[in-house]
């Protein structure tokens, strides 16, 4: 099997996506900003027979993510697949709004994800083969509620590999965008169950295969993913007021 660099392994999707590829014989480099996560993971991989290295970096700087690429192929070998799984938001408020936010949440999920291909993607093409991998959402179908910040990152990270995706197709590289729906990452008794949310590790277990057969894009769960679509095509007017005041909301300070 080949190489895979992955993002945001430190926890989430991003660590159990690594744990899966493990199994299927990837080798790993796992890559985060909290290093003793990473560790933990990668005796967690050790255990069952696979192999991987942990990298602490912060994706949304530049001269990090590069220098920690040629770490992670000199330990283990040519890089042949990136999965970048390193991304998240914040609830957006009208009340508190600011362009500082957007930014944040673009530098994490955009430019955490083209950083990483920026460093990878001369190789691959020097070789002439390769997989890129991005987890966007269903969230970049449309503006949702209370998620401006969110939803427009994710719908950036969609549009860009989309477009590499054409690009890149007569070069030898293949390009995978996977847009999950609702996952529960964090079990806690306190939180609603979103609709049709779906534990981690089913959730990753059906992003791994699709990532193993390199499909070119990827939606889940089928009932979300109808919904989301349908909400591109009705009325401005129908969509705002069937999601109006679904949002989360802004806790007072006291």
């Amino acid at each position: 099997m080949g190489v895979t660099f992955i993002t945001g392994a430190s926890s989430g999707m991003g660590r159990s996506l690594a744990k899966h590829l493990a199994l299927q014989g990837e080798a790993i480099a796992a890559v985060a900003r909290r290093k003793p996560l990473l560790d933990t993971l990668v005796e967690e991989i050790a255990r069952e027979k696979g192999r991987a290295v942990a990298l602490e970096c912060d994706v949304t700087e530049q001269a990090c993510v590069f220098a920690t690429v040629t770490e992670a192929e000199r330990r283990l070998g040519s890089i042949d697949r990136l999965v970048a799984c390193a991304g998240g938001g914040e609830s957006t408020f009208v009340e508190t709004f600011t362009a500082a936010q957007i930014s944040r949440v673009f530098a994490l999920n955009v430019g955490g994800t083209a950083n990483c291909i920026e460093a990878l993607l001369p190789g691959m093409l020097q070789r002439g083969t390769g997989h890129l991998v991005a987890v966007s959402s269903i969230a970049a179908y449309g503006g949702l509620p209370g998620a401006a910040a969110y939803s427009a990152a994710k719908a950036a990270v969609s549009n860009m590999m989309e477009s590499l995706r054409i690009d890149l197709r007569p070069r030898g590289i293949a390009v995978t965008l996977i847009c999950p729906g609702f996952v529960r990452t964090r079990p806690s008794a306190k939180k609603k169950r979103k609709p049709f949310q779906l534990e981690v590790e089913k959730a990753t277990r059906l992003m791994c295969r699709a990532i193993m057969a390199r499909k070119r894009y990827y939606a889940f769960p089928a009932p979300l993913v109808l919904a989301a679509a349908v909400g591109r095509v009705v009325p401005a007017s129908l969509y705002d007021w069937l999601l109006a005041g679904q949002g989360p909301r802004l806790k007072p300070v006291t």
